[in-house]
Order: structure tokens, then sequence, then C-alpha cells
């Protein structure tokens, strides 16, 4: 995506402390039960060499939960947005909607108040056997032990891509991850001289245009110039950082794919156990055909979701640790807390489990809603 032209963009702010706990620390409440929001946390961090708790590990996945849960829910005001530009659409727009709102609802209303029961106990419990059967079936084609499936395949390029942007944001920023205060050692003589420019760009411009010119024309040239020297001080430190970005990268690829064809695979079973029962598929309208249906699919993704990252989190995190520990002389304490930014594993989780939702739409196993498919259609 080109850069607009004009002023650089504003550095992004670090998250806000996690209020009532410290990192790491329980809630002491239902991780199922107890929905947050990413705004209000702090994402937990690796000690100085490079280790974190159990409970840190969790807690982070809660956090990845909630940002993805945040970030679905933009896309989708943005998506209305889009829909909502052209008159002739305000029809079709109006009823997704009051669809979306309807589902939302339903969701909301299915975790917090069991529904009534249309089905006998014995009949609830086949059909709950038969879910969860189905379920494994369908994730053990696309997590499979030992190969790493296709789809997977392309998809882990598209993690590294967002892991890219991940880590080139982070390094434009002139604090440590998760500190509102300690400040970056400057390493390269790029880094310190673009920090410094982006701090007093606003004053620098204002004073530019200030200036009596000869011409229009000196006047664009001098701040296109301004512009270009801070753009190519960027791009040379951050060309400075590429090395090590290409290392967590390769460590990046690595782990996942363990994860996806040596960890998962043998916990699939257990996961459609998990999902099927924390969502009450069986009471969610699934009898015709042992099939997920639309409606049930909110809680269906958060349930589904919030067990895959419980499972990739502690692992991933484990593995990139240890990795970066082994080479701890090739990478900076900036890069340790980076290794634990939530943003990684909930783009990992958009990523991985939007295919899965679609393979299981394809093989007739899951009715996706007509404002998931429309809106990942409009965003692409």
């Amino acid at each position: 995506m080109s850069e607009p032209k004009g002023r650089l963009p504003p550095p992004v702010p670090p998250p806000p402390p996690r209020q009532g706990s410290a990192p790491g620390q329980s809630s002491g409440r239902s991780r199922a039960a107890a929905p947050v929001s990413a705004g209000n946390m702090r994402a937990p961090m690796p000690t100085a060499d490079g280790f974190m708790s159990t409970q840190a590990k969790m807690s982070l996945a809660d956090v990845a939960l909630a940002l993805r849960d945040e970030q679905l829910e933009a896309k989708v005001v943005q998506y209305k947005g889009e829909l909502a530009t052209n008159p002739e659409l305000d029809a079709v727009t109006a009823q997704v909607i009051q669809e979306l709102q309807s589902l939302q609802a339903a969701a909301k209303a299915a975790q917090s108040n069991p529904p009534a029961r249309a089905l006998s106990e014995s009949d609830r419990g086949q059909l709950e056997i038969e879910l969860i059967k189905s379920l494994k079936e369908m994730l053990a084609r696309i997590f499979r032990s030992g190969k790493l499936a296709t789809v997977l395949e392309r998809k882990l390029g598209e993690v590294s891509k967002r892991f890219a942007r991940t880590f080139f944001a982070s390094e434009l920023h002139d604090k440590i991850r998760g500190s509102e205060t300690e400040m970056k050692a400057m390493r390269y003589p790029e880094q310190a001289l673009f920090h410094a420019f982006a701090h007093v760009q606003d004053a620098l411009v204002d004073h530019l245009e200030s200036f009596t010119y000869a011409t229009p024309q000196v006047k664009e040239r001098s701040l296109d110039t301004f512009y270009g020297m801070v753009k190519e001080l960027r791009t040379n430190f951050l060309s400075r950082t590429t090395p090590e970005l290409n290392v967590l990268v390769k460590f990046l690829n690595e782990v996942l794919t363990a994860f996806f064809v040596e960890e998962l695979p043998p916990m699939l079973g257990e996961l459609a156990w998990e999902v099927v029962k924390e969502a009450r598929l069986a009471d969610a309208g699934t009898s015709a055909g042992y099939k997920i249906s639309a409606q049930a699919f909110p809680v269906f993704r958060s349930a589904f979701e919030r067990r895959f990252l419980q499972r990739l989190v502690p692992f991933v995190e484990d593995e990139m640790l240890r990795r970066v520990r082994e080479q701890a002389k090739s990478f900076r304490a900036e890069t340790i807390r980076l290794v634990a930014d939530p943003t990684i594993f909930s783009d990992t989780c958009e990523v991985v489990c939007e295919s899965v939702y679609d393979n299981l739409y394809n093989d007739g196993f899951l009715d996706l809603p007509s404002d998931w498919r429309a809106r990942l259609s409009a965003s692409q």
C-alpha cells in the first residue's frame, strides 16, 4: 500500500496498563465467562532473560483473543460504512446490519443463559457425540499429523507478512514495547536522527511553511525534500534491522509448522469436545444433518478461537523465546519483548481460523452468516 504524501504518521501509543491486576495475574474469573477488552488490558511480558510463566502465557492468550474480537468488530464497522456509501445498497446494508446485530445478541444470550432444551437428554447426548466426531474429522483434514496442509502453507506466508508489519511498527517507536517510560537505546545514527525529526516534525514543517517563498514551486520542493530526508532515514534505519527480522520470521515459520503438524493434531479430539461443549452446539439449532448453523456460528467462533489460542500461545511463546535465548547475543532487549506482542497471535488466529471456517463451510459442516462472507469479500 503506497504511503500518502505529507506528514509522517504519528507513533502508535503503547497499550494502557491493565486495571486491577499486574501482568500475568489471574482475575479469578472463569476464562470462558469473562470477556475482556484489549484496550484495558496490559499484555504480560517476558523476563529480561526471556522466560514467561504458564499463567502469564494464558493471560497473553486472553489479551490476544480480546484483540481479535475488537479487530473483527472494527472490520464489521468498516464494512458497513463501505456499503452505506451507495444509496442503492441502503436496503441491503440495513438487512445485513440487522442480521449481524441479531447474531451478536444471540451469541451473548447463548453465552449467559442456557437455551431451553427441545431434545431429550439421550438425543441431545447423541447429537453432541456426532458433532464432536464430525468436527474432529473435519479439523484432521486441515491439521494433519506430520504433514503441513497446502492451505496452511499458504497462510504462513500471510502470517509472516503481518509479523513483519508488527516488527517494523515496533521499531518505529522510541519506547520499548510494554513500557510508557523505558526508552530504547539508539543503536544506529539513522535511528536517532529519524526519532529526532519525528518528534519535531510538526514544528519544522510549520516553520518551513512560515517562510516567504519566491514561487510556490520552491515551497513545495522544500517540503518534499524534508519529507524525503525523513523517509530515507526511516528506510535506512529499518534496513539495519532486517537481518534480525529475517531470523525471527524463520523461527516463527518453524514454530508454527511444528504446532500445526506435531502439537495440535493429537489434541483435535479434546479441542472438538471443548468447543462443542462450551458453545452448547447441541442446544443451538444444529440438529439438521449434524451441522453447525449460521445462528450458532458466533458462539462457535468464540469458543473455537479461545481454545485455539489457549494452545497456540503457550507453545509458540515457549519455542520462540527458547530460540531467541539460544541466540541471545543476536537480539536486542526490545526484540525479546516483541515476541510476546499479542498482535502476533491475534493475527495468526485471524488468518488460520478464518481459513478453517472456509474449509468447514466448503465441506458442508458449517453454515456461515451472509454478513461474514460478504465482509471478507469486501475487505479483500
